[in-house]
C-alpha cells in the first residue's frame, strides 16, 4: 500500500520538500493550501505598484503540479491529531497521513496596541495586497503610514513613495536590524530622497480612525499598513504537536516534532548556536528541501541528515525603482544601488527557473 504524504502549505517550504518527496515511488502526495497558487510572498511589495498585476506573482497550482502525482486540496487546516495520524479540515473533512509536514507560514503579529489590528492592512499574502491596492485605488495621492522598519515595511514603503504621501513609523532607534549599521543607515537616506519621512525612536500607543497616537507625536493616514511582526498561525494551539510559548511546534535539530511529523518553514524556529535565524522565503526553501530529504530517509528507516545549518546567500531588498540595499555571499559583502536591485531581481527568476524544473514545466511561467 502506498506511503500516504501530507504537506500543509503551498510556500516556500511546502513546494521545496514536495519536490524532493517526488523522486519517491509508490507514494500518494497531498499539498493542502487554501489559495490558487503558490505565492511569491518576497514579490508583494512589487506588486503594490500602480501597474503590476497581483497575478504575475502567483503561480498556479493547477499548472504547476499537473501530471505530477501531487493532489492539490483546496482548504484550510482546523486540526492535527497525532495520535489518530489525521489532519481536520475546516470543511468538516478529515485526511489520514502516515507522514505530514507542517508549513502553513505565518500570520501577521499584533501587539495589544488599541485599535491597531482593526484599523490596519497588513501583508503577509496576496489577499492582504489586494485589499491594500484596493485602498490606494480609492485617491492615488494619499498618505500612506508603513509602521515596521523591517524588511516588509522599508520595501513597501520604497514602492509606495513615488505616488504618495508616505511616513515609514518604526519604534526602534534603526531601521533594517538585518542589516548591518551601515547598509540600515544608506536605506534611511534613500527613503528620505525618494520623499518618504522616516520617523524612529517612538512607540506605537493608540490607533484612531485617522490618526495615530505615537509616544510623543500625532500622525494622519488615510492607509494605515502593518508590517510589524509575524507569529505562527493560531490554529497550531488545537493541535495535539508539541508547541513552545510562542505557540510554534518544538521540533529536534533536524525539524521533527514526533516520529513521523516534520515542520519547517516560518513555523520551524532555526537557531544557529544561541542566535535564531531570521525568517526570509530563503530560509523556508532550504528548511524544505531539508525536511523533504529527512522524511525520504526516515521512510527508508535511514539515519536523519546532520543537524539542519542553513548558510544563507545573501539578503538584498528594493528601496526604490532601480536602487536596493543588502549583502551577498557568506560573509556578507555589502552591495547597494543598482547592483544591489539587479541581483534581487535575478534572485527572483532564479527562483522561478528552478521550481519550472523541480516541477517539469517549461520557462514561460518561470519568467518575470
Amino acid at each position: 500500500m502506498a506511503e500516504r504524504i501530507v504537506v500543509i502549505g503551498g510556500g516556500y517550504a511546502g513546494l521545496a520538500a514536495v519536490g524532493e518527496l517526488r523522486r519517491l515511488s509508490d507514494v500518494e502526495m497531498t499539498l493542502i493550501d487554501p489559495g490558487e497558487g503558490h505565492e511569491l510572498i518576497p514579490e508583494l511589495p512589487e506588486a503594490l505598484r500602480r501597474h503590476d498585476p497581483i497575478e504575475e506573482h502567483i503561480v498556479p497550482f493547477q499548472e504547476l503540479l499537473k501530471d505530477t502525482g501531487v493532489a492539490h486540496l483546496k482548504q484550510r487546516v482546523a486540526n492535527i491529531s497525532q495520535a489518530e495520524r489525521t489532519v481536520a479540515l475546516e470543511n468538516g473533512d478529515t485526511l489520514s497521513y502516515d507522514w505530514l509536514i507542517v508549513s502553513p507560514g505565518s500570520v501577521s503579529s499584533y501587539p495589544p496596541i488599541p485599535g491597531l489590528e482593526e484599523r490596519s492592512l497588513p501583508l503577509r499574502n496576496a489577499h492582504d495586497t489586494w485589499r491594500i491596492k484596493d485602498r490606494l485605488h480609492e485617491n492615488t495621492h494619499q498618505r500612506v503610514v508603513v509602521v515596521g522598519g523591517g524588511l516588509t515595511g522599508t520595501e513597501v514603503a520604497g514602492v509606495l513613495a513615488e505616488d504618495h504621501d508616505v511616513w515609514l513609523v518604526e519604534g526602534a532607534p534603526r531601521l533594517l536590524p538585518a542589516l548591518g549599521v551601515g547598509l540600515a543607515q544608506y536605506a534611511r537616506e534613500r527613503l528620505q530622497a525618494a520623499g518618504v519621512k522616516v520617523l524612529m525612536g517612538q512607540k506605537l500607543v493608540r490607533v484612531e480612525e485617522a490618526t495615530l497616537q505615537l509616544e510623543r507625536d500625532r500622525i494622519h493616514y488615510d492607509v494605515l499598513i502593518w508590517a510589524g511582526g509575524i507569529q505562527a498561525p493560531r490554529w497550531l494551539r488545537n493541535t495535539d504537536l508539541p508547541l513552545d510559548p510562542k505557540g510554534y511546534p518544538m521540533t529536534s535539530p533536524e525539524g521533527r516534532v514526533s516520529e513521523r511529523v516534520f515542520a519547517a518553514g516560518d513555523v520551524w524556529r532555526v537557531w544557529v548556536g544561541n542566535q535564531e535565524v531570521p525568517q526570509t522565503a530563503q530560509l523556508a526553501t532550504m528548511a524544505g528541501h531539508y525536511v523533504g530529504e529527512a522524511v525520504t530517509r526516515a521512510m527508508r528507516g535511514e539515519p536523519l541528515p546532520e543537524p539542519f545549518k542553513p548558510r544563507l546567500r545573501g539578503m538584498l531588498i528594493s528601496l526604490d525603482p532601480g536602487i536596493g540595499v543588502g549583502w551577498v555571499i557568506r560573509g556578507g559583502i555589502p552591495v547597494r544601488g543598482s547592483s544591489a536591485r539587479t541581483l534581487k531581481e535575478l534572485s527572483f527568476q532564479q527562483y522561478r527557473l528552478k521550481l519550472s524544473r523541480v516541477f517539469g514545466r517549461g520557462w514561460p511561467f518561470a519568467s518575470v
